[in-house]
């Protein structure tokens, strides 16, 4: 079937794309701890270095992006093709329904391809959220020793507003 074979160069495509955006993930280490300085080095502010790596790193990264938005346009001509099965809406339920062995292999290599891809946008949303609330750490810490009600978190105004040192009696 002609089908499958676009649909097997598309998932090769597919996953080294994918691959390279884990690997891409993964390298930016922007959510590990930088190496103390040791010895009669001090440390006075950001290290540059870092900042420059995660600058380059975060170039890479949108360039990955923008290549596996360009798969998405791929897919739609896939899925749309007039040679594809008519049952499915997406590419594996359409890989599903074919009766060719090599259907089913395309079919398992495409979840693996979901699972890895869902592995990242769950490190990503991770690292966003990490970002958003220590983003206002000091706020927050001044906010706390000052004694001022915490201020309302993801729209929550329900909370009752308490004084200040209720998170840190919550975290024990």
């Amino acid at each position: 079937m002609v089908w499958l074979n676009r649909v097997e160069a598309y998932i090769d495509d597919l996953e080294v794309a994918a691959d390279g955006l884990a690997r891409q993930m993964k390298q930016m280490k922007v959510d590990q701890v930088p190496a103390p300085k040791t010895g009669g080095e001090t440390q006075s502010g950001i290290d540059g270095s870092l900042a420059v790596s995660v600058n380059a790193a975060t170039e890479q990264l949108a360039a990955c992006l923008s290549e596996l938005e360009g798969k998405v346009a791929q897919r739609e001509l896939l899925l749309r093709a007039t040679d594809a099965p008519q049952a499915g809406l997406t590419l594996s339920e359409k890989l599903e329904r074919v009766k060719d062995p090599r259907g089913r292999g395309l079919h398992q290599r495409c979840e693996l391809i979901s699972e890895m891809m869902a592995d990242i946008n769950n490190h990503a949303l991770s690292l966003f959220v990490c970002q958003f609330h220590l983003a206002n750490l000091t706020d927050d810490v001044v906010r706390l020793m000052a004694g001022v009600p915490e201020p309302t978190t993801y729209g929550n105004s329900s909370k009752p507003e308490t004084l200040g040192g209720n998170l840190f009696n919550e975290s024990a």
